[in-house]
């Protein structure tokens, strides 16, 4: 199977956000055939919401502004998440493109597996994948504050979070995987309301399990070389 591969590059939140919705849209239409598989990095850090939330609900917009972070909202649903010291995956495809692809939790689970394998190139035992996630406290929780079916931890500990959406029979999947152990107690707190804060024992990173400051383009290429193992694939620059 072939796909087309992005190079990876480092944009603001409403270039990535916008180019990931642009190739789903490019791809049910017609435009693109293939499936896509893109990197990426944000420019500054930068809190995305999903699709259903507002901003005055889940974070704290002063706060943000305090701190020169980005806001922007994704195309998929899911909670709000903090990009800082983190790379994250775009998979755009048609889910009859790939057995794995054909439901959202199967797909899900594909992706996962690859994470796994990626952190696994990294020296990083992950935890068997869940089946199930942590029961929902409220809506409000950020995205590192729980943990839903299939997503890849460390000894417990969650290491990166992806979200979906689905038209006809087509999906974009993103997610983020965290390199960097770079949040502070403003990231981990100030951010979020009162109640729905993230707790450092309970996140981790590659820098953090693996003792050493990371390269990114080691863990694009490893990342890159487990989607091609996962799913037979070849891009269309080799």
């Amino acid at each position: 199977m072939h796909w087309r591969y992005l190079p990876f590059g480092t944009f603001t939140g409403e270039h990535n956000m916008s180019l990931d919705r642009q190739l789903l849209d490019d791809l049910q239409s017609g435009k693109s055939e293939t499936p896509t598989l893109r990197f990426y990095c944000w420019d500054r850090p930068t809190i995305s919401l999903g699709t259903n939330q507002t901003a005055e609900e889940v974070v704290i917009p002063d706060q943000i502004q305090r701190l020169n972070y980005g806001l922007v909202t994704r195309p998929t649903g899911g909670r709000a998440l903090l990009h800082k010291g983190d790379i994250c995956y775009a998979i755009i495809a048609n889910r009859k493109s790939h057995p794995a692809f054909f439901s959202l939790t199967s797909t899900y689970r594909a992706i996962a597996q690859s994470i796994a394998a990626m952190l696994a190139s990294l020296g990083i035992n992950t935890t068997e994948l869940p089946q199930t996630g942590t029961p929902a406290r409220s809506n409000l929780n950020p995205c590192f504050a729980m943990l839903n079916p299939f997503e890849v931890t460390v000894r417990g500990r969650k290491i990166c979070g992806s979200a979906q959406f689905r038209t006809g029979d087509f999906f974009l999947q993103h997610g983020s995987v965290r390199i960097f152990d770079n949040w502070n107690e403003s990231d981990l707190c100030s951010l979020w309301p009162e109640g729905h804060r993230l707790d450092s024992s309970q996140i981790t990173s590659i820098e953090l399990e693996t003792q050493s400051r990371p390269v990114i383009n080691d863990v694009v290429s490893a990342f890159e070389q487990a989607i091609r193992d996962s799913f037979a694939v070849s891009f269309d620059d080799e």
